[in-house]
Formats: structure tokens, sequence, C-alpha cells
């Protein structure tokens, strides 16, 4: 028995420098390539350096800079700065009654299971798409922590977008867009028909695609339809007379992300945003996918196929929505939208993920 007491000890230093260790090795997992993370973040995550680490993370204004007493009795008073012997190695306390609070309190890291130094490295590997469960292997820590962090990253994300729809305004004087809907549409070459596969899949959703035709991948604006549409009758005479609001719901959404005087190419087979229905937009000039069909060579598919390298990744994304919740769908759109805008490089991702963090997380 006494030698089992007295062998703990040194079971607890083999244990501490195991610990440490892993955390020196998992601090060489990720990296952006000499960029922000390198150069500026990943010298305050070495052992000792938890004070820097902490003065930093209040500049970018991702914990507080200053608190107060949350009880009555202390009138609001603010809270001193300590050193603690818990996992942020600080605290709040009050001197007036002692009360303690955390460093997290109101912020991105409260409630998240691991230390800041993971934390900041679990969001770099958000930026960087790395799988949940392979971010989570990497550097040890439990499938949960991990999810738990990706989440709010996407959170994150998808507030901004909603907050900042001019970050995303396509087109410009003479610049072509090509306007579609998914499923259905020619975004790929088989043509779908929503109102079957909605019968086969209650979460089937439709959704606005507009993308700019100069480059590849293409800069893009995604948006799912809120109204359902109806089923295309036989009768013609229909076709116009009652539209859901779901073709006046697509309407909204190009004006709001085309400037005027772009070219759009649109086709007959969407039902939100077709050729017939474009016509409305006077500032716009458009064009029908089925003209401009006429002008390839006998035999050929050229248009069709360009249009299907076009929509890539913009399929591929939709695709990916179809079998979600309408929220998770949302979710799953916000974050590409915010990867194509913000995500160039891993660099800059994490930048603006800890600028749009600090936006989300304002401190009254």
């Amino acid at each position: 028995m006494m030698d089992a007491i007295a062998n703990r000890p040194h079971k607890m230093k083999n244990l501490q420098l195991k610990s440490s260790t892993q955390n020196g090795d998992a601090l060489e997992k990720f990296g952006d390539q000499g960029g922000y993370f390198d150069v500026v973040v990943r010298p305050m995550l070495q052992q000792g350096h938890e004070g820097e680490l902490c003065s930093w993370l209040k500049e970018m204004s991702l914990i507080r800079t200053v608190s107060h007493c949350p009880n009555t009795t202390c009138n609001g008073r603010n809270l001193a700065w300590n050193a603690a012997r818990i996992i942020d190695k600080y605290n709040w306390a009050c001197p007036e009654c002692t009360r303690k609070q955390s460093i997290r309190e109101s912020s991105f890291f409260l409630a998240i299971k691991c230390d800041l130094k993971m934390c900041l490295q679990v969001i770099l590997a958000w930026c960087q798409v790395i799988p949940a469960s392979v971010t989570a292997n990497y550097l040890d820590l439990k499938d949960y922590v991990v999810k738990k962090v990706y989440e709010r990253c996407a959170k994150v994300s998808e507030a901004y977008v909603v907050r900042h729809p001019e970050e995303w305004v396509l087109g410009g004087r003479n610049m072509v867009l090509i306007v579609d809907e998914f499923p259905g549409g020619c975004m790929t070459e088989n043509y779908v028909d929503i109102t079957v596969t909605k019968k086969r899949n209650n979460n089937c959703h439709t959704i606005l695609c507009i993308a700019e035709a100069n480059a590849i991948p293409p800069r893009m604006w995604l948006h799912m339809i809120q109204a359902v549409p109806e089923p295309i009758k036989s009768d013609k005479s229909h076709i116009g007379s009652s539209r859901c609001g779901m073709v006046e719901e697509a309407l909204k959404e190009i004006i709001q992300h085309v400037m005027p005087d772009s070219y759009i190419v649109a086709n007959s087979r969407a039902r939100c945003c077709s050729y017939e229905s474009l016509q409305e937009l006077k500032q716009y000039r458009v064009i029908s996918v089925e003209h401009l069909q006429k002008l390839d060579p006998p035999g050929k598919n050229k248009l069709l196929n360009n249009l299907e390298t076009i929509w890539q990744t913009g399929v591929e994304v939709c695709e990916e929505i179809q079998e979600a919740s309408h929220s998770s769908g949302q979710n799953i759109l916000s974050t590409h939208l915010w990867r194509q805008r913000f995500g160039t490089t891993p660099s800059t991702a994490f930048q603006y993920m800890l600028n749009h963090i600090a936006e989300y997380y304002r401190f009254t």
C-alpha cells in the first residue's frame, strides 16, 4: 500500500509528460502554410504563453476586456483579472464579494470542453474543411467537442451571410450570369421533376441558383425557396395564373443579388425562375438557353456541357441539402457561401472567421 502511494507522484508526472507531448504534437498538426495562424497565433499556443494569448484574445474582442459583478449588492462593480489554477489560467473575481466568473462568459468559447489553445486549432480546422472526426483524432479531443466548435463556426457564417447580403451581389454592366433552379432546370443533364421528387422525399428543397459565367469555380448566390410549388397542370392556360409566391420570391432574390445591366441566361424548364418569368425584369437583358442551343453545331450539346461545368460545385451543395431538414439545409448553404467568399486560403479564412466571431458575439 505504501509503495503504491509512493509511486503515485511518479505516475502523475508521467501522465503530465504524456499530455504535454500530445499537445505539442497537436500543435504541429494544423497550420496555414506560413500565414496568420502560423506567424501570429501558434507562438502563443506554447506552454507558458497563456497570459499573452489572453491579451491577444481581448484585443481581438474574442473575450471580454472588462466584466462587471452580477451580484446586485455590488452595484455593477468591475471584476478584477486574476491568475487561477484552472484550465484557462485566469478568471474574473469581484474584490467586494469574491464572486468568480469565467473569462469565457458570453463568448464563443463558453461551454467548449477543451482549452483555448485547442479551440483555436479546431476553428482553423473548420476553416480548412477538415472532417470533424479527423480533427478530433489529430488533436486527441472528443468528437462532440469538435462538433460543437464546428456547429458554432457554421452558425457564425450563417449569421454573417444573413446580415451582409451586399457581399454577394453579382454581375454588372455587360457581365453574363446564369440563373437556374435545383432540382430541375438545366443544371444537370437529366431533368428532375420536383413534384415527383417531393413525393419520394419530404425534405426536397427548391434552390434558386445564380452564377457568374466568367470564371471556374464561379461566384454564386444560392437561395432556398420558401414558397411551395404547384404541380404543372396539363391545361396550358394555367401557366402564369397562380404562382404561389414562388416566382415572386425568386424575382425578389434576383433583384437583390444581381446588378442592373447584367446579361442573364435562363431556361424554360425552371419553375421559379424561368426565361418567361424573368422577362418582367427590364433592368436585365435576358437570353434563353433554348435560343443559345440553336447555335450549337448539329448533334453537339456544347452549351449544356458548359452549363454543367459551371454548376458543378453548386450541384454538389444542392444535392447535400436535399437530404437535410430546412434548418440544416440553410446551414449547409450559408457555410458554402461563406467559404466561397472568405475561404480562398486557409490564412484568410481563419482571420475572417475570428473577425466574424467577434461580430457575432459582440459584448455589451
